[in-house]
């Protein structure tokens, strides 16, 4: 198994093309993500065949944010793209099952739309540590009441 999985870039115009690819040569999709950037969106997917990941990454300009879907390639994609519509307020031209917004329930509409803020914690700071009264519970184990 190879554990060195890096995301590869692909321009916009590609984005429908490399998932037609990945189709064709029995990959699956595993997932698909977004993340705000100051100044564009970047949206990550992810197929799997035999056990081998391939990630590619699109950079959405968050003045025409518009990503064509990809469920007509992988049904099952309409699930992310109307998360990606409901928490980045991207437009998915072509997407099979159209939540109209509301496939997410979310306190803020929308709430990956706006300006973006980079925090820089030191290191050894109170957040980026654990307090020393904390437990750490297996996942199966009985939690103290």
């Amino acid at each position: 198994m190879n554990l060195e999985e890096s995301f590869n870039d692909l321009e916009l115009a590609q984005w429908v093309a490399t998932a037609e690819r990945q189709r064709a040569d029995g990959f699956r999709l595993v997932q698909m993500t977004g993340t705000a950037r100051d100044d564009h969106f970047e949206i990550m997917i992810s197929y799997d065949k035999e056990y081998r990941c391939e990630n590619f990454r699109v950079r959405i300009p968050r003045d025409r944010p518009e990503l064509p879907s990809l469920s007509g390639v992988f049904p099952a994609a309409f699930t992310y793209e109307n998360e990606l519509k409901d928490l980045f307020g991207l437009a998915v031209p072509g997407l099979a099952v159209d939540y109209g917004g509301g496939f997410l329930r979310t306190k803020t509409k929308i709430p990956f739309s706006g300006s973006v803020t980079v925090k820089k914690e030191k290191p050894g700071s109170a957040s980026s540590r654990k307090t020393a009264d904390s437990k750490v519970v297996p996942f199966n184990a009985k939690r103290e009441e």
